[in-house]
This record gives C-alpha cells, structure tokens and sequence, in this order.
C-alpha cells in the first residue's frame, strides 16, 4: 500500500528562500505552513495565527537552534495546491469532511507537532479548502483536506 504524502500536490511553486526561526519543528506527514515569528524569519502556523508567509518545502527537520541558521523554500504561489492532514475527532474538532465545505476559508491547528487543517474553526481563515478526503471514523486520523494559501491572510 502507498502511503499518503502531505505537501505541494499542484499548481504553482513560486517563492523564496525563507529564514526560520531557531529549533522549529517540521513533519513530512504535516501541514508546513508558516507565518512571520515578528523578525522576518518563518514559523510554524496553528491555532490564533490570521498571517500566513506561505508553505516551506522540507521532510522530518528540526531547525538550527540559531535564528535564522536554517533556510527553506517558501512556496507563497496563490495557485499552489496542498494536501494537509485534517484535525478531526469527534469531540473538539467536530467537522468531518465533505464538499459542502470546498471553497470555504478555515484555521490550521497544530496537535503533538503535526500541522492540522481545523476545519471546525474558521475564525482566522487562512487557508481556503478545495477538496480532500473524509476521515473513516473519529478516531481513525486519516482524513485530509486539500487547500490554497487565502491571498486575504497573507502578508497582513
């Protein structure tokens, strides 16, 4: 059996070159979005952040523990495509996966180091849903959503 991969799925790969912060933790089998940590360099999203800088290309990495002593690309393409793991377990995140919700904007959430789309939030709504796959039960934690930057979250 093939098992699933998480990242850049299609569209466009524009970006740059991005300074993390010291001792960020990255999952391959995670979200990688990032946002702004106050002096430029990138850190990674979850719940309460309404600015994305984009999505950074890497597999399993702990960051350098010197700001800015790690570099990655930083996809900040509005076409780009992600396949994102979805948080959703029947208690406190509630919203399963379905089309209804394609096209909608919603949150990310990071549980245990893996970057989540919550898509039971959608306060901050910085990413925007544009298919996926329904998880098979609460506690089974193999749904996933597919979802693009939200050009209005950006940069803000």
């Amino acid at each position: 059996m093939k098992e699933l991969s998480f990242g850049h799925i299609r569209g466009g790969q524009s970006g740059f070159d991005l300074s993390m912060g010291a001792s960020e933790v990255i999952k391959a089998l995670s979200g990688r979005f990032v946002k702004n940590d106050g002096s430029g360099r990138g850190e990674v999203a979850g719940d309460g952040h309404t600015t994305l800088m984009g999505f950074v290309q890497s597999g399993d990495l702990t960051c350098s523990a010197t700001e800015a002593g790690t570099k990655l690309k930083c996809i900040t393409d509005v076409t780009a495509v992600f396949r994102i793991p979805m948080a959703y377990d029947g208690s406190t995140y509630t919203v399963n996966y379905s089309t209804a919700i394609d096209g909608t904007k919603h949150d990310l959430v990071v549980v245990s180091n893996i970057q989540k789309a919550n898509i039971t939030d959608a306060s901050e709504g910085t990413i925007i849903v544009v298919g996926g796959k329904a998880a098979s039960s609460a506690t089974a934690d193999d749904g996933y959503i597919d979802c693009m930057l939200n050009p209005e979250t950006m940069w803000s």
